[in-house]
Protein backbone atom coordinates (compact mmCIF):
# COMPACT_ATOMS: atom_id res chain seq x y z
CA UNK A 1 0.00 0.00 0.00
CA UNK A 2 1.45 3.69 -1.30
CA UNK A 3 2.21 6.16 1.79
CA UNK A 4 1.96 8.85 -0.18
CA UNK A 5 -0.95 10.52 1.39
CA UNK A 6 -2.92 13.12 -1.10
CA UNK A 7 -5.08 16.34 0.25
CA UNK A 8 -8.23 14.94 0.47
CA UNK A 9 -11.08 15.84 -1.75
CA UNK A 10 -13.24 17.05 1.12
CA UNK A 11 -12.02 18.17 4.65
CA UNK A 12 -13.28 17.45 8.05
CA UNK A 13 -15.91 19.84 9.09
CA UNK A 14 -14.45 22.67 11.10
CA UNK A 15 -16.21 22.98 14.69
CA UNK A 16 -17.35 26.29 13.68
CA UNK A 17 -19.83 24.80 10.99
CA UNK A 18 -21.27 22.72 13.76
CA UNK A 19 -24.94 22.35 13.42
CA UNK A 20 -27.60 20.86 15.57
CA UNK A 21 -27.62 18.40 13.24
CA UNK A 22 -24.15 17.37 12.72
CA UNK A 23 -23.90 17.40 16.42
CA UNK A 24 -26.73 14.58 16.65
CA UNK A 25 -25.02 12.54 13.57
CA UNK A 26 -21.39 12.62 15.97
CA UNK A 27 -23.66 11.30 18.69
CA UNK A 28 -24.66 7.77 16.82
CA UNK A 29 -21.72 6.05 16.95
CA UNK A 30 -20.37 8.22 19.86
CA UNK A 31 -22.86 8.89 22.41
CA UNK A 32 -24.40 11.94 23.68
CA UNK A 33 -21.70 12.59 25.30
CA UNK A 34 -19.88 13.27 21.96
CA UNK A 35 -22.34 15.94 20.67
CA UNK A 36 -20.58 18.60 21.95
CA UNK A 37 -17.33 16.70 21.79
CA UNK A 38 -17.18 16.29 18.32
CA UNK A 39 -17.11 12.76 16.00
CA UNK A 40 -15.48 9.52 17.44
CA UNK A 41 -13.45 9.51 13.95
CA UNK A 42 -12.10 11.77 11.58
CA UNK A 43 -14.38 10.05 8.74
CA UNK A 44 -17.57 11.27 10.41
CA UNK A 45 -16.22 14.80 10.56
CA UNK A 46 -16.32 14.40 6.28
CA UNK A 47 -19.56 12.23 6.21
CA UNK A 48 -21.54 14.32 8.33
CA UNK A 49 -21.19 17.14 5.50
CA UNK A 50 -24.25 15.32 3.87
CA UNK A 51 -26.41 14.81 7.11
CA UNK A 52 -29.08 12.64 5.01
CA UNK A 53 -26.88 9.66 3.80
CA UNK A 54 -24.43 10.09 7.01
CA UNK A 55 -27.84 9.33 9.32
CA UNK A 56 -28.76 6.19 7.84
CA UNK A 57 -24.89 4.85 6.63
CA UNK A 58 -23.64 5.43 10.31
CA UNK A 59 -26.61 3.44 11.81
CA UNK A 60 -26.25 0.99 9.37
CA UNK A 61 -22.06 0.11 9.64
CA UNK A 62 -22.83 0.50 13.75
CA UNK A 63 -24.79 -2.37 13.41
CA UNK A 64 -22.27 -4.48 11.52
CA UNK A 65 -19.64 -2.50 14.11
CA UNK A 66 -21.08 -2.94 17.40
CA UNK A 67 -24.14 -6.20 17.12
CA UNK A 68 -22.77 -7.84 14.46
CA UNK A 69 -23.71 -11.78 15.12
CA UNK A 70 -20.53 -13.10 13.32
CA UNK A 71 -17.43 -13.68 15.66
CA UNK A 72 -15.23 -10.92 16.07
CA UNK A 73 -12.35 -12.50 14.32
CA UNK A 74 -14.24 -13.40 10.91
CA UNK A 75 -15.65 -9.54 10.92
CA UNK A 76 -11.94 -8.40 11.56
CA UNK A 77 -10.64 -10.81 8.97
CA UNK A 78 -12.86 -9.83 6.30
CA UNK A 79 -12.51 -5.99 7.12
CA UNK A 80 -9.07 -6.22 6.60
CA UNK A 81 -9.00 -8.06 4.12
CA UNK A 82 -11.05 -5.74 1.83
CA UNK A 83 -9.40 -3.24 3.11
CA UNK A 84 -6.04 -4.66 2.40
CA UNK A 85 -7.06 -5.85 -1.27
CA UNK A 86 -9.30 -2.80 -1.75
CA UNK A 87 -5.93 -0.62 -1.07
CA UNK A 88 -7.94 1.69 1.31
CA UNK A 89 -4.88 2.72 3.63
CA UNK A 90 -7.93 4.37 6.08
CA UNK A 91 -9.48 1.16 6.77
CA UNK A 92 -6.62 -0.77 6.98
CA UNK A 93 -5.14 1.31 9.58
CA UNK A 94 -8.18 1.88 10.88
CA UNK A 95 -9.22 -1.66 11.47
CA UNK A 96 -5.75 -3.10 12.18
CA UNK A 97 -5.74 -0.96 15.33
CA UNK A 98 -9.00 -1.94 16.41
CA UNK A 99 -8.47 -5.54 15.54
CA UNK A 100 -5.21 -6.01 17.91
CA UNK A 101 -6.79 -3.46 20.35
CA UNK A 102 -10.12 -6.00 20.87
CA UNK A 103 -7.44 -9.19 19.80
CA UNK A 104 -9.76 -10.20 17.19
CA UNK A 105 -6.21 -10.41 15.21
CA UNK A 106 -2.63 -10.82 16.14
CA UNK A 107 0.59 -10.12 14.65
CA UNK A 108 0.91 -13.40 12.68
CA UNK A 109 -2.46 -12.47 11.09
CA UNK A 110 -1.07 -9.03 9.79
CA UNK A 111 1.48 -10.74 7.47
CA UNK A 112 -1.05 -13.71 6.43
CA UNK A 113 -3.66 -11.02 5.48
CA UNK A 114 -0.92 -9.80 3.22
CA UNK A 115 -0.70 -12.78 1.34
CA UNK A 116 -3.96 -13.79 0.72
CA UNK A 117 -6.13 -17.08 1.59
CA UNK A 118 -3.19 -19.06 0.17
CA UNK A 119 -1.37 -18.40 2.91
CA UNK A 120 -0.40 -21.89 4.81
CA UNK A 121 -1.52 -19.31 8.55
CA UNK A 122 -5.07 -19.98 7.92
CA UNK A 123 -7.37 -22.57 8.79
CA UNK A 124 -9.86 -23.92 6.20
CA UNK A 125 -12.47 -21.18 7.52
CA UNK A 126 -10.72 -18.64 7.78
CA UNK A 127 -9.23 -18.97 4.11
CA UNK A 128 -12.69 -19.39 3.12
CA UNK A 129 -13.44 -16.07 4.76
CA UNK A 130 -10.71 -14.20 2.66
CA UNK A 131 -11.95 -16.43 -0.17
CA UNK A 132 -14.84 -14.84 -0.32
CA UNK A 133 -13.49 -11.49 0.02
CA UNK A 134 -11.89 -11.58 -3.28
CA UNK A 135 -15.14 -13.63 -5.11
CA UNK A 136 -17.56 -10.37 -4.04
CA UNK A 137 -14.92 -7.78 -4.86
CA UNK A 138 -14.27 -9.53 -7.94
CA UNK A 139 -17.19 -11.13 -8.83
CA UNK A 140 -20.57 -10.15 -6.71
CA UNK A 141 -20.97 -13.45 -5.92
CA UNK A 142 -19.76 -16.33 -3.68
CA UNK A 143 -19.35 -19.87 -5.68
CA UNK A 144 -20.98 -23.14 -4.09
CA UNK A 145 -17.77 -24.52 -3.07
CA UNK A 146 -16.62 -21.79 -0.47
CA UNK A 147 -20.35 -20.82 0.21
CA UNK A 148 -20.64 -24.01 1.54
CA UNK A 149 -17.91 -23.92 3.37
CA UNK A 150 -18.71 -21.17 4.73
CA UNK A 151 -22.86 -22.46 5.72
CA UNK A 152 -21.04 -25.10 6.98
CA UNK A 153 -19.65 -22.87 10.44
CA UNK A 154 -22.49 -19.83 10.11
CA UNK A 155 -25.69 -19.97 10.15
CA UNK A 156 -28.14 -18.32 7.73
CA UNK A 157 -27.92 -14.80 9.22
CA UNK A 158 -24.47 -15.00 10.10
CA UNK A 159 -24.46 -15.87 5.94
CA UNK A 160 -26.54 -13.22 5.20
CA UNK A 161 -24.23 -10.74 7.71
CA UNK A 162 -21.47 -11.71 6.48
CA UNK A 163 -22.12 -10.55 2.56
CA UNK A 164 -23.13 -7.14 3.77
CA UNK A 165 -19.90 -6.48 5.91
CA UNK A 166 -18.03 -8.15 2.97
CA UNK A 167 -19.62 -5.57 0.51
CA UNK A 168 -20.17 -2.85 2.89
CA UNK A 169 -16.67 -2.28 3.34
CA UNK A 170 -15.41 -3.23 -0.21
CA UNK A 171 -18.25 -0.06 -1.13
CA UNK A 172 -16.56 1.87 1.89
CA UNK A 173 -13.11 1.35 1.19
CA UNK A 174 -14.38 3.04 -2.67
CA UNK A 175 -15.71 5.68 -0.78
CA UNK A 176 -12.89 6.44 1.70
CA UNK A 177 -10.24 5.79 -1.09
CA UNK A 178 -12.03 8.10 -3.64
CA UNK A 179 -12.49 10.71 -0.78
CA UNK A 180 -8.88 10.78 -0.30
CA UNK A 181 -9.72 10.61 3.61
CA UNK A 182 -6.52 9.78 5.47
CA UNK A 183 -6.12 7.48 8.67
CA UNK A 184 -6.97 8.37 11.91
CA UNK A 185 -4.60 10.40 13.88
CA UNK A 186 -2.37 7.87 15.75
CA UNK A 187 -1.97 5.03 12.43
Amino acid sequence: MTTHRPEPRIPPIKPSEWTEEVKDIFAILGGPEQRERGPVYDIIAVFCQHPALAKPFLHYSGYLLVNSILPDRARELVVLYAGWTCKSVYEWASHLREGLRNGAINDADIEAIKQGPDCPHWTDLERNLLKAVDQMRDTHSLDDEVWSALSREFDRLQMMELLFVISTYIMLSGVVNGLRIPPEAGN
